[in-house]
């Protein structure tokens, strides 16, 4: 048998042009990418705050005095619709997909732009649900705007920081998906503390806080999800 042990190594290439890359400096510059289980640590942790966060903030802040002159309907179309929607789309956000590279880009992005505009325009639509309501003035516009993107920011942040690095194709679209179902959720919820039935309240205060969160999610969100 040959001594393969006097065969010399081959030099390192130096007509490429480029040098190969140093695992070891781009692990301590990046961390290790998280394994499978680790992430699913991490999602059910942010689920937790999230849900504990919303728990909180509705219980502080308390139910409409007018819960029992609202129809069904408007009930479905601001409140359990958008809360539902929401958490589809946080559902096909995080979904792996195939080979790991999540739900199609198309649809991502599509539903990442209509979810805002579908909750304003549903809102607009809908019949005002009882007369000599409250319309709102800039005050009110400006505290549920405030108040529904607050209650939407604690959960894009811990998205981030449970996904870190977790969208290894469309982290952006993705991630602006994910910033619109935490947005879709929050307003869901928020509409059953304000007792404003005005239509452009709804539209700009309550739809506003959900375009902010898509925007953020897909600015801020996807710099921590980028893989």
């Amino acid at each position: 048998m040959p001594d393969f042990d006097d065969i010399p190594d081959l030099p390192r290439p130096t007509h490429l042009g480029y040098s190969t890359p140093d695992a070891e400096r781009w692990l301590r510059l990046h961390g290790s990418p998280p394994t499978r289980s680790e992430l699913a640590r991490r999602r059910r942790l942010a689920l937790v705050v999230s849900v504990a966060w919303f728990a909180v903030q509705f219980a502080a802040f308390g139910v409409r005095g007018d819960l029992d002159r609202l129809p069904a309907v408007y009930l479905l179309v601001l409140s359990l619709g958008p809360a539902s929607a929401g958490i589809l789309a946080l559902a096909l956000a995080i979904r792996g997909g195939q080979l790991g590279l999540g739900t199609k880009t198309l649809l991502v992005s599509g539903l990442a732009v209509l979810a805002p505009i579908a909750f304003m325009v549903s809102a607009f639509l809908l019949p005002i649900p009882y007369e000599h309501g409250e319309t709102g003035d800039v005050s009110f516009g400006a505290y549920c705007l405030n108040c529904s993107l607050a209650w939407a920011l604690l959960p894009i942040a811990a998205a981030g920081l449970s996904l870190r690095g977790a969208f290894a194709a469309g982290a952006v679209w993705r991630s602006a998906l994910l910033g619109a179902g935490c947005g879709l959720v929050a307003a869901g919820v928020f509409t059953l503390h304000c007792s404003v039935v005005g239509k452009w309240h709804l539209v700009i205060a309550h739809g506003g806080a959900v375009l902010l969160s898509a925007i953020i999610g897909a600015v801020a969100l996807s710099w921590a999800t980028r893989a």
